[in-house]
């Protein structure tokens, strides 16, 4: 799934704010910042973080293309999709990544 860069940042928004408004992060900001600025520092790493992650899984899709397109002979829908999920737990597997 593709998400726009303005919904990843409300998505990291929200986690940075659940995570203070819980109580299970504090942030010590840096002397001479002013705390929006810190905090839209840390809403960035956020965004970068899970824009890495689904950059990770973007490529893991195009590699399990690849190998579907490489089949022989043409698939059904669901054979695909079976097929999909199993090389795509495979390539993730093999690269470390959790799904």
């Amino acid at each position: 799934m593709r998400l726009s860069e303005e919904k990843i940042f409300r998505i990291a928004e929200r986690i940075h704010d659940e995570l203070v408004a819980r109580d299970l992060v504090r942030y010590r900001d840096p002397v001479g910042v002013k705390p929006a600025a810190a905090r839209g520092a840390r809403i960035r790493a956020i965004v970068d973080f899970i824009t890495a992650d689904l950059k990770v899984e973007e490529d893991i899709e195009a590699e399990v293309e690849k190998i579907l397109d490489s089949y022989s002979r043409v698939l059904k829908s669901t054979e695909r999709d079976v097929l999909r999920r199993k090389h795509k737990e495979e390539v993730a597997r093999r690269r470390n990544y959790e799904l």
